[in-house]
């Protein structure tokens, strides 16, 4: 007969029998080969744990493309352990010193979680206490962010010819791509042609996009409506990148926008909208108005080309000046034009030779050159 064992708790007894101690030798060891087989993902979070433990779980969290929960999650686990103390990022104590919390003590236990996530922000109480009218750390975090995206959107930014690359390189080939560094990009728009033949030539741009493009980068791909299912899964078979929203525009008068077979008649275009990890920039507006003049087609260079105004006010929304903007469909060069014009820089690529000529002669003409 097995023998009972019996254990005073504080809250009452708990009764069992012999075999409890077998039970938590096989808990322990459950325990430790849990430790054992950390994800990949959980292994990415503790090493950029080990280099960047004071920036908080939302910020990590957007870099690497997870969710904050998991980062808080491995802290924890890695705090535990006693080894990593400094993980918590809070032993950094300099924002209670702030001269607004000592003169605002209570306003401490006033604030919900978020709220004393952004308070501990030193910049945040430097805005709050310039600008005493504002109570809540959360308005001025917002305030904050909305200032800094205001002044990179105005900053003057000189491009010269060095800030420009096109090449030869056909995007169903990723190897093609090696002489773009990983991470370089921030904006990606493409253009390629609207039937069948292009789910192919999509797959590339998913690919080339998914590595060239950095964390919370945006990928458009104008395209029409006849394939668009096959379109968006070509898109979609590259896993580092998703579906944002679909966004569109109008359709300029002339354009050869109806399909018979369909009994369709197009008045808009759509722009797929795919972010690497999670997008970053400011909220825009589903429908872009551009171009708006009913003459607005060009196919003066390519006979796919596609209007500046609609391509510039692309460049505008999903990019600030300065940042590296790419194209690997480039045709006649209309987004290289657009992006060195409103200061940003352009990596760019097409499988036609004849197209990269044009696009160079075009963008060197913005600097001057007669050819």
């Amino acid at each position: 007969m097995r023998g009972f064992l019996r254990i005073k708790l504080d809250t009452g007894l708990i009764i069992g029998t012999g075999l409890i101690y077998a039970s938590y030798a096989k808990i322990c060891v459950w325990e430790v080969i849990g430790i054992a087989k950390l994800t990949d993902k959980q292994i990415k979070i503790r090493e950029y744990l080990k280099s960047a433990w004071n920036l908080s779980d939302r910020s990590i969290a957007r870099a690497l493309g997870v969710s904050h929960s998991t980062v808080g999650r491995v802290r924890k686990e890695m705090q535990k352990s006693g080894r990593f103390d400094h993980l918590s990022n809070t032993a950094d104590n300099e924002w209670m010193n702030h001269p607004y919390i000592q003169a605002n003590k209570g306003l401490l236990e006033t604030l919900n979680p978020r709220g004393l996530r952004a308070i501990k922000n030193i910049e945040v109480l430097d805005y709050m206490q310039a600008h005493p009218q504002i109570k809540s750390p959360c308005v001025a975090q917002a305030y904050l962010a909305r200032e800094k995206r205001q002044q990179r959107k105005d900053a003057r930014v000189t491009i010269s010819l060095d800030d420009v690359d096109i090449r030869v390189a056909d995007v169903r080939h990723v190897e093609q791509f090696d002489w773009i560094e990983d991470g370089s990009i921030d904006l990606c728009i493409c253009d390629p042609p609207w039937d069948r033949t292009s789910i192919p030539i999509c797959e590339g741009i998913s690919r080339v996009a998914a590595d060239k493009l950095r964390d919370g980068g945006s990928l458009l791909v104008l395209t029409g409506g006849s394939h668009l299912p096959d379109i968006i899964n070509a898109l979609s078979a590259n896993k580092r990148l998703r579906y944002h929203w679909l966004l569109t525009c109008p359709l300029p008068q002339g354009s050869p926008a109806s399909v018979s077979r369909l009994k369709i008649q197009s008045k808009v275009r759509f722009v797929l909208w795919y972010v690497k990890g999670t997008y970053d920039g400011d909220i825009v507006s589903d429908y872009i108005n551009r171009p708006n003049s009913s003459s607005a087609t060009d196919k003066t260079y390519h006979e796919w080309g596609a209007p500046e105004e609609l391509i510039s006010e692309l460049i505008e929304r999903f990019s600030n000046p300065g940042d590296t903007v790419a194209d690997w469909t480039v045709g006649g060069g209309t987004t290289a034009v657009c992006a060195v014009l409103l200061g940003r820089k352009f990596i760019g690529s097409d499988v036609d030779e004849n197209a990269v000529k044009t696009t160079l002669r075009r963008v060197r003409q913005l600097f001057g050159y007669a050819r």
